[in-house]
Formats: C-alpha cells, structure tokens, sequence
C-alpha cells in the first residue's frame, strides 16, 4: 500500500464521530503538495463510494487569516461531492461532525470549460462563469490538533471541506457588483462576523483564475457545470449546536442554516 493510500484510508476512517486523529503517522505522512494532493484524490474516490460523485471544487486560504492561522501563503484546493452540496435553508447534525467552521463565501457555477492552453486571469474566466450564488462551506478537520497538524494534511483531507449550502443566484450579477460584496453573519439573531470579498486574494473570480491553473498544471480541466466555491470572506466562526445561522448579503441574497 503506498503512503497516499494509507492516508486516505486513516482519513476516511478518522470521517467517523469520535475517531479523529491527532496527526498522520510518518508512513503516511505526505512529503510535498504532490502527496497531499495524491491522497486527497485517493479520500475522493473512497468518498464517492460512499456518498457520491464530486460535483466541484473549494478553495480554502484564500484570506490572509485563514493562511496565517494555518501558517501558509498559498491556497489549496479540494472536492465538493454532489450529495453535500444543498440548497439554503439548509440543516446538519453536529452529532456527525467534529467541528463546526462556517465560512460565507461566493460560489460560482462554470459555463464553459476552463482547459489548458492558457494563463488564466480575472477577465479570462468571467466569460466562463454561469451562475454566481451566496453560499456558506461548512468546515471540518479531521484532526483534534486542528489546525496545528500542518497543511500537508489539511489538503490531504479535502483542504477539511464537509458542505456546502447555496443561496438563490444571483440575477444579472456583474463583475463590480461580486467584488464589492459584503455579508454579516448571524448567529441566533446576533451579528458574528462581518466581511467582504475584498478579503479574497484578488477577489472570487480572481480565485476562480487561480484554481484553473492549478487543476491545469495537474492535467484537470475545470469543468462546465461544476460549482467552485471561492473562499471565506470573514473570520471562521466555530458554531455550535442550537445556533441558526443567517448569511446576509448586499448582492442582495442570503443562506441559512440550522445546527442541530
């Protein structure tokens, strides 16, 4: 068995309610973002198994808080699996996670392939995205060391994606409209964070950019119909069960979400 694949498994084994690890073992352990990226394609297809296929992609540390709590300066990526990705309003079961990180974010739906043969840039992929829709990715390590177990093994656990809920498109967006957005984020009626899409590296599209060039220096083609989401534009929030969650955005447009 090689060490992606022992990855995958222990990480798909530690998915389970109180069998979380504290860190890979050294046979394990990736040496280079080509291993964590090859165990994170092995956790996928165990994953699709199980649950089904993935229908997209996050991107995770695309805020400069997110890459100083993790202690990086590059994003990565992981998979959205068709299954997890729900409409708003929207409920999970804390009992089956272990940990609860809410992030608001802006998802987008591709329209047209984005293959290689070019540098992607902003203006470039405008034209090949469809919809734009608010959306909160839910969060969750597979790691009680969280998040000292290093990015290795953040990105070999699916860059610690879980769910994805999305709010209403977004209608008649345009590129200004996305890149000024902001949200406040309510926790039973009370404001918990605030942000904006400022706080995404050169804002959602320009991780949409990102993303297609790193797929492309890996042979993968993002693809028409997939659905990106493109970063968290506040602080994480650690939620809790009990909690109702309001996502508000001037876009305008919202998501909610239940913790129970």
């Amino acid at each position: 068995m090689s060490s992606s694949q022992l990855a995958a498994q222990m990480l798909h084994q530690a998915r389970r309610p109180g069998e979380a690890l504290t860190a890979l073992p050294a046979e394990a352990l990736p040496n280079d973002l080509a291993d964590a990226y090859a165990a994170q394609a092995q956790l996928v297809g165990l994953l699709s198994n199980e649950i089904g296929p993935p229908i997209g992609y996050k991107v995770g540390c695309t805020n400069i808080t997110a890459r100083q709590m993790l202690k990086l300066d590059f994003p990565f990526s992981g998979r959205c699996f068709e299954s997890q990705v729900v409409s708003s309003p929207a409920s999970i079961d804390a009992s089956a996670l272990h940990m609860i990180g809410i992030e608001p974010e802006i998802a987008v739906r591709i329209a047209r392939d984005l293959a290689p043969g070019k540098v992607w840039t902003t203006d470039h992929v405008i034209e090949h995205i469809g919809e734009v829709m608010p959306a909160i990715e839910i969060v969750e390590s597979r790691f009680s060391t969280w998040p000292l177990m290093g990015v290795l093994s953040a990105i070999a656990d699916n860059g610690v994606h879980r769910q994805l809920v999305l709010g209403n498109e977004i209608a008649n967006w345009s590129q200004q409209q996305v890149e000024d957005a902001q949200v406040s984020l309510t926790a039973n009626g009370r404001v918990v964070r605030e942000g904006c899409a400022t706080n995404v590296d050169g804002g959602p599209f320009a991780v949409v950019a990102w993303l297609a060039n790193h797929l492309n220096s890996m042979g993968i083609t993002l693809m028409a119909g997939e659905v990106i989401t493109t970063g968290v534009m506040t602080d994480i929030y650690d939620s809790a069960p009990g909690e109702e969650l309001h996502a508000e955005y001037n876009l305008p447009g919202d998501v909610r979400l239940s913790i129970t």
